[in-house]
């Protein structure tokens, strides 16, 4: 063969791969499952939001996901009631859009229970690695059943329909097994396992992703559909270290409210002395949160305890403000009253003014006692209620103290009633002394 003849047949053969390469492209590959996702991924990097929708069914996403967290959330926790009715969702899909038009996630201006429920679930740090498998979904009532998967069982027919292309023919078998895989009782259906990353989470996991087959014969994903165990997977691998967080923090308030009954109990009017101490306490506790670890779900309960912070620092100022000015006109009315007593010119004491302030200094201190109370009340729906250590003492006290049960008496002195007869034994209840290592009051 002349080096003409290689170079010509050269130039046919790849003419040859380029139109089976075309043929397979256009006439198979953009209507496969893999061709759809590999789409939806470049429509998130371009930033195409109207091909992404078209495409993915957002709604359905969302909103089923919010569903499906709502199962593994128990009712107390803050986030529950906007996963239940959805507007968890609603938001996730707005931050999602957002996120897709910039590249960037959407910063909120303060952490809330369900922004740090989005850390929670890793909807902003998981990634794409690759996909494993396609399977088609085999129809209704044969879900048992297994099938192969979608790119082999056409692998065959796209063959054939290249040979098809180049020869200009098309055979009867391949046109009845086109109908055989296009046409089927009901939507055709496939399940896309993806391999996803997300760092908290410390290791790779594949979701199942539903697509359906549009009549346009693209595929447009509509569920996840082990969205629930991977997101009970992610939450229980945080939870490790947020439990432990809730129970540092839960420790230090509980710490922190005892020392402030005690000095509530020294000085219940709250004077100056009362204010010094009580700032000492706050600050002690303030130190304490600060050396804490915050982990990835915390996030929410780190802007509760800085919302506290806050709210205390504001409200110390306003009980020195209140007692240091309720001192301030009991010294003037005093002065002006002894003065008044021993005939000489009394300095000037207006009950009025002073008592206007000070109403002014009551009223600010009141809105930040209401701000107390509400957060105490958000942080408590997270950590739960504050530990009540001298009951816990109490009923532990009570536990152990010899109560006189009778099944433990039976177990200890079997017969014993019997030999002494039932209306009096030394081991009847009422002839037992209440014994106890905390002493007689412990109930």
């Amino acid at each position: 063969m002349t080096v003409r003849k290689a170079v010509i047949l050269g130039v046919v053969l790849e003419l040859l791969i380029g139109i089976a390469a075309g043929a397979f492209y256009f006439k198979f590959y953009i209507f496969t499952p893999t061709y759809s996702l590999r789409a939806m991924q470049k429509d998130i990097q371009t930033g195409n939001v109207e091909d992404l929708q078209r495409r993915v069914d957002l709604d359905a996403i969302f909103q089923g996901g919010s569903q499906k967290l709502s199962e593994l959330v128990p009712q107390g926790e803050p986030v529950y009631a906007s996963l239940k009715d959805g507007s968890f969702g609603r938001l996730c899909k707005e931050e999602f859009l957002t996120y897709v038009q910039t590249g960037k996630w959407p910063e909120p201006d303060k952490i809330t229970a369900e922004s740090s429920f989005q850390d929670k679930i890793g909807l902003k740090t998981v990634s794409f690695r690759s996909l494993e498998y396609v399977y088609r979904d085999p129809p209704p009532g044969e879900e048992d059943k297994k099938d192969e998967t979608l790119t082999d069982k056409l692998l065959s027919y796209v063959l054939t329909k290249i040979n098809d292309y180049m020869t200009g023919e098309e055979s009867e078998e391949a046109a009845k097994e086109e109908v055989a895989i296009q046409e089927d009782e009901g939507p055709i259906r496939v399940t896309a396992g993806v391999r996803v990353y997300e760092p908290n989470f410390g290791d790779t996991y594949i979701i199942n992703l539903k697509l359906q087959r549009q009549e346009d014969g693209s595929w447009r994903l509509y569920d996840i559909e082990n969205y629930g165990r991977y997101a009970d997977e992610l939450i229980k691998q945080n939870d490790r270290d947020y439990v432990r967080y809730k129970e540092k923090v839960r420790f230090i308030l509980t710490s922190t409210q005892e020392k402030l009954d005690e000095l509530k109990a020294e000085h219940p009017e709250n004077d100056l002395d009362w204010v010094f101490e009580a700032r000492k306490i706050f600050e002690e506790s303030y130190k304490r949160i600060d050396e804490l670890n915050v982990p990835i779900a915390g996030g929410y309960l780190n802007e509760l305890l800085r919302e506290r912070k806050e709210i205390s620092l504001s409200m110390m100022e306003s009980y020195y403000d209140v007692a240091s000015h309720s001192d301030n006109m009991n010294d003037a009315k005093a002065r002006a009253e002894e003065a008044r007593k021993e005939g000489k010119r009394r300095p000037a004491f207006n009950a009025a003014v002073w008592n206007n302030r000070l109403a002014k200094y009551n009223e600010k201190l009141s809105g930040l006692q209401k701000q107390w109370a509400e957060n105490k009340s958000k942080l408590e729906k997270v950590v739960g209620g504050l530990v009540d250590r001298a009951a816990v003492a109490r009923q532990t006290a009570a536990s152990i103290r010899n109560n006189d049960d009778e099944a433990v008496r039976a177990a200890n002195y079997p017969g014993a009633a019997d030999n002494n007869g039932d209306s009096y034994s030394l081991l009847g209840g009422e002839n037992l002394p209440e014994i106890s290592a905390y002493g007689n009051e412990a109930q």
